[in-house]
């Protein structure tokens, strides 16, 4: 076989900070013009990507598969893994790759236009994937994956899901996944397939499903018909930031789905779910709830240790069809912290909601440094809660009562800020930064964590602590 072309990698970081480090690696070519009895050269390149990535390829870890522009109908499954020695072996577009699904119609659960199961060490990189019969790329039972600058468009399930491959049961055995890299990816029109309230193999724009240790970065969801990010089942040990989250639960308020599900979802399901940042995103008109926490199935596993901080909140809710909160908390949650978060124009800001469907009250609910701003229904609700702190947080005048509580609380209120207004650059343009005149500056609590020491501009907090995602700074 005539050799493949041999690149000498000094520094893999350099190249790709993210992709696991390799000595060095053969790269092979697929081209619309091969042949799957090439040898896979620049010169003779292969004509599937299928084909390059099966078990009977010669591609080994550290190994890269070069997909030149065109259009791919195929169903392309990772027959092998890299390794920690070699490194990852990496599919990478060059230039524009449209991958297609060979019958957009059929297709079942699991399914993904880019597949694996049981494999692990690979960076899928810069395709576009549209028109799937369900999800656009599908891991199950991954790990040390990387799955960077694709664009999915008009998936029948997710665009992008890491999901296990064949247990449901719950508890420990549903983590199947473990060190998973979401990073810079468009998914726009997800769950398109979805018709009825009772078809449950649609999963939502971007699942994060019984993953340990997981990173879902610099990504852009839109115009999902169903939940956006979703953090579910057990996932623990990672981070949701610096996202933009836009157009979800289109379906809230139809008959087939009523009240949506909101653009972030953390949801420990069937499984523990712990140690996850939520923050630097920006999360707007949704057509539901904007960030939710909640336990779905009490009793199998709850959630707990969740930091959800520098957010920009804005226009999220259908008033009088769904709760619209911008944050909302339910049952068996506990150890919660929602500090430094700019909040406007939701239906509500925030619903701390108490039993919801059995189980435990929420617990431990630290609110703190937060603006909630123009909220169209009320500011906030907090339900039957065991230990909730709000604290120098900023509210806007708009209602009556800054808002409602049910129940026993304590530790309930402090050096809470109202004022007529939150003195934003410009609200009505979307920019939250804060005037010098705002009510917000040098108001904030000081004993935060260090994990929230900088803005979402990653400015460094002042000695006063300025309320809200941004520090002020002048000019």
């Amino acid at each position: 076989m005539t050799q493949a072309t041999r690149v000498s990698v000094t520094s893999p970081d350099a190249m790709n900070p993210l992709a696991t480090s390799a000595s060095s690696g053969m790269t092979y070519y697929v081209a619309t013009n091969g042949l799957d009895t090439n040898s896979g050269t620049l010169n003779s390149p292969w004509r599937s990507i299928n084909h390059a990535t099966s078990s009977d390829s010669p591609i080994k870890a550290g190994d890269t598969i070069q997909v030149e522009s065109g259009v791919y109908t195929e169903l392309i499954t990772l027959g092998k893994s890299g390794d920690s020695t070699l490194g990852n072996i990496t599919l990478k577009a060059n230039g524009a790759v449209t991958l297609r699904d060979p019958d957009s119609s059929k297709g079942g659960f699991r399914e993904g236009v880019i597949q694996s199961a049981g494999k692990g060490y690979w960076t899928i990189d810069g395709f576009r994937i549209e028109n799937t019969s369900w999800a656009g790329i599908s891991l199950r039972d991954a790990n040390n994956m990387i799955v960077q600058n694709n664009y999915t468009y008009q998936t029948g399930a997710s665009g992008i899901i890491v999901l296990p491959d064949t247990y449901y049961d719950g508890g420990e055995a549903e983590v199947t996944n473990s060190n998973i890299k979401i990073l810079n990816n468009t998914i726009e029109r997800a769950n398109w397939n979805w018709k009825t309230s009772n078809d449950q193999g649609t999963q939502e724009s971007l699942s994060i499903w019984g993953v340990n240790g997981f990173e879902v970065a610099n990504n852009t969801v839109k115009e999902g018909k169903r939940e956006g990010i979703d953090i579910k089942v057990g996932s623990r040990n990672g981070s949701v930031h610096d996202n933009t989250v836009t157009a979800q639960a289109i379906v809230s308020g139809t008959p087939q789905g009523y009240n949506g599900g909101p653009g972030i979802y953390l949801d420990g399901n069937r499984a523990t779910m712990f140690n996850i940042s939520v923050y630097n995103n920006t999360v707007y008109a949704n057509t539901a709830d904007a960030i939710a926490i909640a336990d779905e199935v009490p009793g199998q596993g709850d959630v707990y240790d969740i930091r959800v901080y520098n957010n920009v909140v804005y226009g999220n809710g259908k008033q009088g069809v769904n709760g619209g909160s911008g944050i909302a908390i339910n049952s068996n949650v506990r150890d919660v912290e929602i500090l430094h978060n700019t909040f406007f124009n939701n239906v509500q800001a925030f619903n701390i909601g108490g039993l919801d469907g059995g189980g435990k009250k929420a617990s431990n609910i630290t609110i703190r440094n937060n603006i909630f701003a123009d909220s169209t229904y009320r500011n906030g609700f907090i339900g039957d809660t065991d230990n909730v702190t709000l604290s120098n947080n900023l509210f806007t005048n708009g209602f009556k009562e800054l808002y409602q509580t049910q129940g026993t609380l304590t530790n309930l209120q402090s050096n809470n800020n109202i004022s007529g207004d939150a003195q934003f650059v410009n609200p009505n343009g979307n920019d939250f930064h804060l005037l010098a005149s705002s009510p917000s500056i040098d108001a904030g609590f000081l004993e935060i964590g260090a994990y929230a020491n900088k803005d979402k501009d990653g400015v460094t907090r002042s000695q006063g602590n300025d309320i809200g995602a941004y520090e002020y700074r002048a000019g």
